[in-house]
């Protein structure tokens, strides 16, 4: 999920980092050098070795397990191969994609997942017409990208059910005790526009497979004419155009949204069909994305800037939720 901030709870941080150093002998990088990114559902440290520059990624426990982090590591292994711009992972000394290092202070073990840096720039509010259009050409190719997992392979479906906080560690009920007389009503008339439109686009191989699911500005890299893609954290199986939604809802308060829209759109087209009917369906995945967010929020209190923002979250998007169960767009 898009965090909040890019870093808070030092003193997490600061432990986390002990962590780190131990996960990073795994991979023969005892000594580099740390610098904290993010710390959110999960946290990442930039690695300078030497000239080398990587980032580790240590996983919040409880919401993939190391069999589902190897499962995203093999389709990021399959995306390089195809030529697509997304982080390159790193196995450590013994082979191993996925390292289990624990530290006193620290009261569960960590996964770890060790990447190569991917160059390039975020350039969010500076995002163009062209820019959004290569984002579409870059999902498109994402999503027409062949691959054929391996037996083990373990990624989550996004279906009604995961979209609306049910992942392992999000407190679903969590939500309820910020919402307003009425509330539960929109959540109600949000959810079966869901079910209606998961029904309308099916699991045919035009409309479902593997998806980025977290395709936001602040996850999206330009280098020239490339763009690319970290984070792929939250990838799974889902309808391919839940990633357009993802992308448009952080578009759509902007001024010269209608045409960014329009510019994703084109983008997507140039590579892959995006049939018509398909596309009156982007609101309401919006929506779901955006209620998905405030559930999420509300139901992972232990992070003290989640529970600093919940309240603001929450209202803010049950407002505009409210606008669209009314008019059908989100606002």
């Amino acid at each position: 999920m898009r965090p909040f901030a890019l870093l808070s709870g030092p003193g997490q941080v600061r432990r986390l980092r002990l962590l780190a150093l131990q996960a990073l002998e795994a991979y023969g990088l005892a000594g580099a050098a740390l610098r904290p990114l993010k710390h959110w559902n999960n946290t990442t440290f930039a690695v300078q070795a030497g000239t080398r520059r990587l980032v580790l990624r240590l996983n919040r426990p409880g919401f993939q397990d190391a069999a589902a982090i190897r499962s995203e590591l093999q389709w990021l292994q399959a995306l390089r191969v195809l030529g697509l711009q997304v982080p390159e992972p790193v196995a450590a000394r013994n082979g191993n994609m996925v390292v289990t290092a624990r530290v006193a202070g620290v009261p569960e073990p960590r996964d770890c997942a060790l990447f190569a840096w991917l160059p390039g720039r975020f350039l969010d509010r500076r995002l163009g017409l062209g820019q959004l259009e290569a984002v579409g050409r870059f999902a498109a190719r994402l999503h027409a990208t062949p691959f054929v997992p391996l037996p083990d392979f373990a990624r989550k479906s996004w279906d009604l059910h995961t979209l609306l906080g049910g992942d392992p560690g999000i407190d679903q009920r969590g939500i309820r005790s910020y919402l307003r007389s009425g509330e539960e009503q929109v959540i109600a008339a949000v959810r079966t526009r869901l079910e209606q439109a998961f029904v309308a686009l099916g699991r045919s191989p035009e409309a479902w497979g593997l998806i980025h699911a977290d395709l936001h500005p602040d996850n999206l890299l330009f280098q020239r004419e490339r763009v690319g893609a970290t984070d792929f954290d939250d990838c799974g199986w889902g309808c391919f155009l839940y990633d357009l939604a993802v992308t448009l809802s952080e578009l759509r308060r902007r001024p010269a949204y209608a045409e960014l829209r329009q510019a994703l759109l084109r983008g997507y087209r140039q590579v892959r069909p995006l049939p018509a009917d398909h596309e009156r369906y982007l609101d309401t995945l919006m929506a779901g994305r955006c209620l998905g967010l405030a559930i999420w929020t509300a139901g992972v209190a232990d992070h003290p800037e989640n529970r600093n923002q919940a309240p603001r979250v929450v209202a803010a998007t049950m407002d505009q939720l409210a606008i669209f169960v009314k008019t059908g767009r989100m606002p």
